[in-house]
């Protein structure tokens, strides 16, 4: 049976929606495992920041500070990166969000279409046409208006 070219053009979008949907959905999972990789990182250099500090708290040694220097602009780095990872989840989750919601509207529509074929496939009469108004019988007169 050949599916009518409106039915599945609706079919057809909101499968497309649902693709796009999952396809954010993992885009924004994938920005979230690189973002959280990179605090993880970043965390470890700020602990290696804190030490190099404390080292040269007790030597006083200029080697330090600059390796703490070095560290710290090397963690400002690693920071940038993960909040332009955390940006585009952020983008990634909003995108699956709408394509969501766009998926139900298209499902409603798909289902308000079913519902007024089958409505129209039922006013459809089956039965020869009714007479023409001049060939009306004329209608039963109850016994208490005789």
């Amino acid at each position: 049976m050949a599916i009518p070219e409106d039915e599945a053009m609706g079919t057809r979008s909101l499968t497309l929606a649902l693709c796009f949907t999952l396809l954010s959905s993992g885009g924004a999972v994938y920005c979230y495992t690189r973002a959280d990789a990179l605090q993880v990182q970043g965390q470890w250099l700020m602990e290696r920041g804190t030490a190099q500090a404390q080292e040269y708290a007790h030597r006083l040694d200029d080697k330090a500070a600059a390796a703490q220097l070095k560290t710290f602009s090397e963690r400002r780095g690693v920071m940038e990166k993960a909040h332009l990872w955390e940006r585009g989840m952020m983008l990634a989750v909003l995108a699956a969000a709408l394509s969501l919601v766009g998926a139900y509207v298209l499902f409603l529509l798909k289902r308000l279409d079913d519902q007024l074929l089958d409505a129209l496939g039922e006013l459809r009469p089956s039965a020869p046409p009714s007479p023409a108004p001049s060939e009306r019988t004329p209608a039963l007169v109850s016994s208490l208006q005789r």
